[in-house]
Protein backbone atom coordinates (compact mmCIF):
# COMPACT_ATOMS: atom_id res chain seq x y z
CA UNK A 1 0.00 0.00 0.00
CA UNK A 2 0.95 3.78 -0.77
CA UNK A 3 -1.13 5.18 1.68
CA UNK A 4 -0.55 5.75 5.70
CA UNK A 5 -2.78 7.25 7.96
CA UNK A 6 -1.74 7.55 11.72
CA UNK A 7 -5.26 8.79 13.71
CA UNK A 8 -4.88 10.39 17.23
CA UNK A 9 -7.14 11.63 19.22
CA UNK A 10 -5.54 15.07 19.52
CA UNK A 11 -5.12 18.50 17.85
CA UNK A 12 -1.70 17.88 16.92
CA UNK A 13 0.61 20.52 15.89
CA UNK A 14 3.13 20.95 12.98
CA UNK A 15 5.72 19.23 13.97
CA UNK A 16 4.53 16.07 14.99
CA UNK A 17 2.56 15.65 11.92
CA UNK A 18 5.59 16.68 9.69
CA UNK A 19 7.62 14.15 11.41
CA UNK A 20 5.46 11.47 11.00
CA UNK A 21 4.91 11.71 7.83
CA UNK A 22 9.26 12.56 6.91
CA UNK A 23 9.41 9.15 9.08
CA UNK A 24 6.57 6.97 8.27
CA UNK A 25 7.76 3.51 5.41
CA UNK A 26 4.93 4.50 3.11
CA UNK A 27 4.98 6.63 -0.05
CA UNK A 28 2.45 8.68 1.32
CA UNK A 29 1.39 9.42 5.05
CA UNK A 30 -1.84 11.79 6.85
CA UNK A 31 -1.78 12.39 10.41
CA UNK A 32 -5.91 12.58 11.28
CA UNK A 33 -6.22 15.05 14.18
CA UNK A 34 -9.04 14.45 17.08
CA UNK A 35 -9.89 10.64 15.60
CA UNK A 36 -12.37 8.78 18.14
CA UNK A 37 -12.21 11.48 20.38
CA UNK A 38 -10.49 14.56 22.17
CA UNK A 39 -7.81 14.74 24.52
CA UNK A 40 -6.61 18.47 24.23
CA UNK A 41 -3.76 19.52 22.55
CA UNK A 42 -0.77 17.44 21.70
CA UNK A 43 2.31 20.07 21.63
CA UNK A 44 5.82 18.48 21.52
CA UNK A 45 8.31 18.89 24.55
CA UNK A 46 9.95 22.54 23.07
CA UNK A 47 6.84 23.96 22.75
CA UNK A 48 5.96 22.93 26.46
CA UNK A 49 9.14 24.74 27.22
CA UNK A 50 8.07 28.15 25.21
CA UNK A 51 4.59 27.92 27.17
CA UNK A 52 1.50 29.27 25.64
CA UNK A 53 -2.37 28.47 25.89
CA UNK A 54 -1.96 25.01 24.31
CA UNK A 55 0.29 23.69 27.01
CA UNK A 56 -1.51 24.74 30.03
CA UNK A 57 -2.90 21.75 31.63
CA UNK A 58 -6.57 21.81 32.16
CA UNK A 59 -10.26 19.77 31.70
CA UNK A 60 -9.93 19.73 27.99
CA UNK A 61 -5.94 19.23 27.78
CA UNK A 62 -4.29 17.15 30.44
CA UNK A 63 -1.84 14.99 28.84
CA UNK A 64 2.08 14.77 30.21
CA UNK A 65 4.79 16.53 28.78
CA UNK A 66 6.30 13.51 27.00
CA UNK A 67 3.09 12.52 25.37
CA UNK A 68 3.66 13.60 22.29
CA UNK A 69 6.95 11.95 22.04
CA UNK A 70 5.32 8.51 23.14
CA UNK A 71 2.45 9.40 20.63
CA UNK A 72 4.53 9.97 18.02
CA UNK A 73 6.71 6.43 18.39
CA UNK A 74 3.72 4.63 18.77
CA UNK A 75 2.31 5.83 15.44
CA UNK A 76 5.21 4.99 13.71
CA UNK A 77 5.66 1.96 15.26
CA UNK A 78 1.71 0.97 13.96
CA UNK A 79 2.56 2.13 10.72
CA UNK A 80 5.44 -0.03 10.36
CA UNK A 81 3.68 -2.62 11.49
CA UNK A 82 1.06 -2.43 8.73
CA UNK A 83 4.00 -1.85 5.62
CA UNK A 84 5.48 -5.13 6.46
Amino acid sequence: GGLGIAGMPCEVFTETGLAIKDQSPFKATFSMELANGSSGYLPTPQQHALGGYETWPARSSYLEIDAETKIRQTALKLLNQLHD
